[in-house]
């Protein structure tokens, strides 16, 4: 009888205690140069006001967090915590929880939340305040409100897992280091393969083809000779990649015979690409590119999305691809491209790319632009510098699975149905970029008129040598602008 009573009596306590106090609304001021300040109002009975807080990494319970302050005294009439050195940008998010002791009993204000949107005067000191979590006594959690009114739910997940606001930041590289982040990207070390037997060698030590330095990314390709130091003759051996090989061993992906013949003999240029997979993935977002892409013929840049698995099929980009950015030169005009590829194929690789029009106007050579892919649940579209080039939308012009060309159907038409209407991408993807060179079929014949004239047939077993003999002998002037330079790249919740 006495446990009882003490149970109803401990009962009654937290809901008066609970019921007795609400935490203020925190209020969150980001500055535009940098800092941050998380504040409350003060009232009497305040004796303490803590902020807990990670960026970017939702807190794990009750964890301390990157940022961890108790204030024991207001000023100017609130409680604040301030940071006056983190540069908060648009799109990042602010896990927290708060605790407040208010006479003589603590507080929380759980699962807090905040997407930086805009930025406060630092001299009117107005921001965007919101209330994220419910109240409680210290020792007890509260479970998570899904109503904020910073917060709006998303669809989007990432590495599969799901995401709690719209609009959050959720990949982001500056490359402001010296080289590439290795929690981030994994560098190729690979032959080229199918379906389309670029004319490259990725390799992930030449420290001269792909540079990080100057806040940016720089890809430039050379020799494959130059880069061995060897004689054209000397590259008729078995060429080995060995065990840092990121393709499959054994295959043409890590040795090729030099003596070959067609497209499996080692290429005669070294690039690089690098990728986020076994690091990030996800599956709906806007990705964002700031580059300046190369200027040179016969070259492309490689700005893509690619499936994590191949569910709808691991041959022939069955399982799809996003290309953000794909362009070339012609005569002395860049075309560029972006959109899907459901097939490598040539009768169905067109089919869902799109041209952006005018795009000699737009410099694209010479300066930076912003190529961006907006991948919603019904639709992906496709920008430069915020203007929509591209639109599939499955409710509008049918579903993937129903492309027809000259009566035939997709290979993997059936294994398609079973997915939704966006089927093949409605999986999560990664981020590929890298710099690619020739090929057996990004660069078709009679698309255009080309200027020069295309030196290889991409189904001729010498087409490798024929393009470089072509260019050989003028190098340095072929590749003057050749040169890919990526700024950043971010990922955002949709």
């Amino acid at each position: 009888m006495l446990r009882r009573l003490l149970t109803y009596a401990l009962c009654y306590y937290l809901t008066v205690a609970v019921y007795a106090y609400e935490v203020p609304k925190a209020k969150i001021d980001v500055f535009h140069t940098k800092g941050f300040e998380v504040s409350i109002p003060d009232e009497e009975g305040i004796t303490l006001f803590a902020f807990h807080g990670k960026l970017n990494e939702e807190m794990d319970g009750l964890e301390a967090g990157t940022w961890a302050r108790d204030i024991t005294k207001a000023k100017n009439g609130r409680w604040t915590f301030r940071d006056k050195n983190t540069k908060l940008k648009l799109g990042d998010t602010l896990y927290y929880w708060t605790y407040v002791i208010y006479n003589g009993l603590g507080y929380r204000e759980d699962d807090g939340v905040y997407v930086v949107n805009e930025y406060a005067d630092p001299l009117a000191n107005t921001g965007n305040g919101m209330n994220n979590g419910g109240v409680g006594l210290i020792d007890v959690r509260k479970e998570h409100n899904e109503h904020n009114e910073n917060c709006r739910s998303t669809p989007s997940l990432r590495n599969g897992a799901e995401l709690r606001c719209a609009n959050q930041l959720i990949f982001d590289d500056d490359f402001n280091g010296s080289r590439l982040d290795q929690n981030k990207w994994t560098a190729e070390r690979r032959f080229s393969t199918k379906p389309d037997y670029e004319y490259v060698l990725y390799l992930d030590d030449a420290s001269d083809v792909l540079q990080v330095r100057n806040g940016m990314v720089t890809i430039k390709p050379k020799l494959t000779t130059a880069h061995f130091q060897q004689h054209p003759k000397s590259l008729r051996a078995v060429y080995d990649l060995g065990e840092k090989c990121t393709g499959r061993q054994n295959s043409e992906e890590c040795v090729r015979d030099g003596a070959a013949t067609s497209f499996i003999s080692i290429p005669p240029f070294i690039t690089a690409q690098f990728s986020t997979k076994h690091h990030f993935s996800f599956k709906y977002g806007r990705v964002e590119i700031r580059a300046k892409l190369p200027r040179a013929n016969w070259v492309f840049p490689q700005l893509w999305l690619q499936p994590v698995n191949e569910k709808y099929g691991g041959v022939d980009y069955q399982s799809g691809q996003m290309r953000i950015a794909f362009s070339y030169v012609n005569d002395t005009q860049m075309q560029l491209f972006g959109g899907l590829i459901v097939n490598a194929n040539s009768n169905w690789r067109w089919k869902k790319l799109c041209e952006f029009p005018n795009a000699h106007q737009h410099d694209l050579g010479n300066n930076f632009h912003v190529y961006s892919l907006i991948w919603m649940e019904q639709s992906i579209s496709v920008a430069v510098d915020n203007v929509e080039y591209c639109n599939f939308n499955p409710d509008n012009n049918g579903a993937l699975a129903n492309l027809n060309e000259d009566d035939e159907e997709l290979p993997n038409r059936d294994s398609l149905k079973k997915g939704s209407k966006l089927a093949p991408f409605d999986q999560e993807f990664y981020i590929t970029l890298g710099y690619g060179i020739g090929g057996v079929n990004d660069f078709k014949e009679g698309l255009y008129a080309w200027q020069p004239e295309k030196p290889w047939e991409n189904r001729n077993p010498h087409a490798m040598n024929t393009l470089l003999k072509k260019v050989e002998p003028n190098l340095n002037q072929w590749l003057e602008f050749g040169e890919l330079l990526i700024d950043y790249v971010k990922v955002y919740a949709i």
